[in-house]
């Protein structure tokens, strides 16, 4: 839920594959490109995208080590792999970074063992130039097919913060990918992680994420990551269970709007879909040391894919042996 909870200060080394920063920037952010050459005559995504299938995973990796603090790199390729998805989005990504067991920065590491492309969006603002900081964190992409562009968007709104909500508060982020699919089209990607700390902030956030997501409304799309927000329909039946959110550490922080939560019934009226909420069940549980079942981690699928996905689970670990606090979620797809 929170990266700045385990950015203590790691052995460091410039990445391989340099990021490239143009002239064009997004709220402070370099607008990033792949290493895969940018085929520009592509046409965009639309809904007439046959004979594809993909499983599609988003995971909170919990900036490289396992609840107890150990390195979870290794174990974090064996869930992926036995996961076997197609795009894969990333949270709490130290990059360039470096762990033990890896002569390669951390998610270098992971998108070479499972020979995947990848992306790395920053959340801090730096001044344009090749060289990421030493300590970045943020989102990342790993795609089995080309990452032909991709942009780090800031989550701040251009008009002034007048209540102050923003201060002091851990920088966030919005990566944008578009993916080039075997058949020739491309498809976007979106991975965000929203603040922890209290709804009102999220909201903010959550303005200024729809309006870059708002360009592809009429496009298949999804947009994933932890949101640090519970949904209405996990707690409809289960009222004494919301109450006692409170009683969690980070309870308080989900359930601080008068109004009750906010987030997920707003990407909901935005028209997006939550696909676990089409083949799941109320009360599951994807942030693994809350006291009581609580799911803060999503696939949403735009209004023109939604009729594709197929299935969405939370994947399951052996019990006290997870990579990680978040369990990932993974939904598939298919166009036919």
């Amino acid at each position: 839920m929170n990266p700045a909870a385990h950015n203590e200060k790691p052995q460091l080394r410039l990445p391989f594959k340099r990021l490239r920063p143009l002239c064009c920037v997004s709220q402070g952010l370099p607008l990033l490109f792949a290493s895969t050459p940018l085929l520009a005559t592509l046409p965009l995504s639309s809904a007439c995208m046959y004979n594809i299938h993909m499983k599609i995973a988003t995971y909170n990796i919990h900036g490289w080590r396992t609840t107890d603090g150990r390195p979870n790199l290794e174990m974090l390729i064996n869930v992926l792999q036995n996961i076997d998805a197609d795009i894969i989005g990333l949270n709490e990504v130290f990059y360039p970074r470096m762990v033990a067991g890896a002569n390669l920065p951390a998610l270098e590491a992971l998108a070479q063992r499972l020979n995947m492309h990848f992306v790395f969006g920053p959340c801090l603002r730096w001044p344009a130039q090749d060289d990421l900081p030493a300590d970045a964190y943020g989102n990342a992409l790993l795609s089995r097919w080309p990452i032909i562009a991709s942009a780090a968007h800031h989550l701040t709104p251009k008009e002034e913060d007048q209540q102050n909500l923003l201060a002091e508060k851990e920088q966030r982020g919005l990566l944008e990918a578009r993916i080039l699919l075997p058949n020739q089209h491309t498809f976007t990607v979106y991975v965000t992680h929203l603040d922890h700390t209290g709804e009102e902030v999220r909201q903010i956030q959550l303005r200024v994420l729809r309006s870059w997501t708002g360009r592809d409304r009429n496009r298949p799309h999804v947009v994933m990551g932890d949101f640090n927000a519970v949904s209405p329909w996990d707690f409809a039946d289960r009222s004494a269970e919301y109450a006692g959110l409170t009683r969690h550490a980070a309870g308080p922080a989900l359930t601080t709007n008068k109004q009750g939560p906010q987030i997920i019934p707003q990407m909901e009226k935005t028209g997006y879909v939550d696909c676990f909420r089409l083949f799941g069940s109320p009360g599951a549980h994807s942030f693994i040391p809350a006291e009581q079942p609580i799911r803060i981690d999503y696939i949403w699928a735009s209004q023109p894919l939604a009729q594709a996905v197929k299935s969405c689970q939370i994947w399951m670990e052996p019990p006290n042996a997870e990579a990680s606090d978040h369990r990932p979620i993974v939904a598939e797809i298919n166009w036919e």
